[in-house]
């Protein structure tokens, strides 16, 4: 039997008239001149057409979006303007119909726009370009300039209004001395005013200006900047324009003291003083929390950052000779929902550019989330913090690795001669803010008992032909430990002990374990299970008779 022709849609539910909710979409308000003096887009046209890119990607930060389709309007508009060219006479146009420009005319040039990135804004998007199989990137806004490992990239910084004669009146209320040594640096935005300032300050008489430039070295004292030497940088002061990144303000306060940072707001063009104490006693606390942790996260806020891959090796071989588990995560965009997802992991370490290298406390994070080289810092030891500590330097970091790693090298021949490996002999692990005995510091390191008796134990139970990713359980010492493929895992012991669901009721019971990993029931009885609501939201049926809405 045929199905009957149907005519209009089936009815599967009620249709209801929905009221669309009012969207405020923000309009740029920038005349064309303005776009193409903001966004340099004559640049980057040559700049494309220079070096023959087909396909352009466009990357903005949030606060850009707004600018985003005039801006690739203008640059679609210049790369027909160029392609059709300006001859003036017969001769230049007769040149212009050679087959070797037809062929380029008939070569089409797409742009496409980059709105919401993988990570940080900062960053160049390499993955988001590679899905539109792009030649190139134009990023703009703020960037961290750190180096790309696959596509090229053409920076547009823009170029934010600035107050100049408010900020100059600030400056000399602030620095009354007109021989007191100030660095002047900003944010990338607001870079291009430095050298009207310096002049202008100049003739207002002070003599000891220091105006920063920007080069493309994430790993400079002051990061992308130019600065006076290392050895009398400590004597100046800096002025900011515009409130810098956490990073950035650990970086500037190790350069000199932290009553030396001013930052000037742009918003309410008024100088004030960096808090930067406290966090800098913030950051020195956390290196005790990552000798006392026992499970790690690697956290990956990049795929774009040159180096970044060796960077994780490192880690990892780091953590794990000093018996530490690691875990690599990647997560996208961080947050503190996404982070929390991971109970299990007591401490972060973030691969990312310099400027993401250092979370804002802010944000409330559910665990600490630190450098590689707070790390490598406070596993290793250190000479103190040096004034690349707080940022993603690839480059710095593997020096300090290796050297890290000699060093221990030496200590290890030493202590061959008379030394003991016995658990009793080492060094016990505390948390110095608590003053509490840490005996979960070093999970891996019953690796080496554990992989002998594993096999004979897991053999009787589960036979030669068992699968090598069985979880299994065994007691050692005076908790439960969970391993997978003969290797001891953490987090597997911490979700089958506190975050595994044992069935209803299981919150009214006490459950315990005995030595053979089988549980055992303990206290009240669980609650009486009872039929619950059933329906939709406008109206729940709980029992035959009676309806709540």
């Amino acid at each position: 039997m045929t199905q009957p022709e149907l005519t209009v849609a089936p009815v599967l539910s009620t249709n209801p008239e929905y009221e669309p909710a009012a969207v405020q979409v923000e309009t740029t308000s920038l005349s064309p001149s303005e776009v193409r003096t903001i966004y340099e887009t004559d640049r980057t046209v040559d700049w494309i057409l220079s070096n023959d890119y087909s396909r352009i990607t466009l990357q903005f930060p949030d606060d850009l979006l707004r600018d985003s389709t005039l801006v690739e309007k203008t640059l679609q508009d210049g790369l027909k303007r160029r392609r059709k060219g300006g001859s003036t006479t017969i001769e230049d146009a007769i040149e212009g119909l050679k087959v070797e420009d037809e062929k380029k005319k008939e070569k089409e040039r797409k742009v496409y726009i980059l709105a919401d990135t993988s990570y940080g804004s900062c960053c160049v998007d390499e993955v988001a370009a590679e899905h539109a199989d792009a030649d190139c990137i134009v990023h703009y806004g703020r960037a961290c300039l750190s180096p790309t490992s696959r596509l090229p990239v053409l920076h547009i910084f823009t170029t934010l209004p600035l107050d100049l004669q408010a900020l100059i009146s600030s400056f000399i209320s602030t620095f009354p001395d007109k021989s007191t040594p100030v660095v002047l640096t900003s944010s990338l935005p607001y870079s291009s005013h430095i050298p009207t300032i310096h002049s202008s300050l100049e003739s207002e008489g002070y003599t000891s200006l220091f105006a920063t430039s920007i080069i493309h070295n994430p790993a400079s004292p002051i990061p992308n900047r130019t600065c006076p030497p290392t050895d009398v940088i400590s004597e100046y002061h800096i002025l900011h324009i515009d409130q810098p990144l956490t990073s950035l303000i650990l970086t500037l306060s190790t350069l000199t003291s932290s009553t030396s940072l001013q930052i000037f707001d742009p918003t309410t063009n008024t100088i004030s003083s960096s808090a930067s104490n406290r966090m800098l006693l913030r950051r020195y606390a956390i290196l005790s929390h990552i000798r006392a942790a026992g499970i790690f996260g690697i956290l990956i806020n990049t795929l774009s950052s040159n180096n970044y891959l060796t960077t994780i090796k490192q880690l990892q071989g780091l953590l794990a000779k000093h018996y530490k588990k690691s875990y690599l995560v990647t997560v996208g965009k961080l947050n503190a929902a996404k982070l929390a997802n991971f109970a299990e992991v007591e401490v972060w370490i973030v691969i990312g550019c310099w400027e993401s290298a250092i979370v804002d406390e802010r944000r409330e994070m559910w665990r600490v989330v630190v450098t590689p080289w707070e790390a490598t810092v406070a596993l290793d030891g250190g000479e103190g913090v040096g004034v690349d500590g707080w940022r993603g330097d690839w480059e710095a970091f593997k020096g300090k690795v290796e050297g890290y790693q000699a060093l221990q090298a030496e200590k290890e021949e030493e202590g061959e001669e008379g030394g003991s490996d016995d658990e009793e002999s080492e060094e016990p692990v505390f948390d110095f803010r608590t003053g509490r005995y840490i005996s979960t510091a070093k999970p891996m390191k019953a690796v080496k008992t554990s992989l002998i008796e594993a096999p004979s134990s897991s053999s009787d139970v589960t036979g030669e032909g068992a699968s090598s990713t069985a979880l299994t359980t065994t007691h050692g010492g005076k908790s439960l430990t969970v391993m997978i493929n003969n290797q001891i895992s953490p987090a597997a012991e911490y979700l089958q002990q506190k975050r595994g669901w044992k069935g209803l009721g299981s919150d009214f019971a006490e459950v315990e374990y005995d030595r053979d990993g089988n549980e055992v029931w303990r206290g009240d009885e669980g609650a009486i299970v009872e039929e619950g609501r059933k329906g939709v939201a406008r109206g729940y049926h709980v029992n035959e008779d009676e309806k709540r809405t």
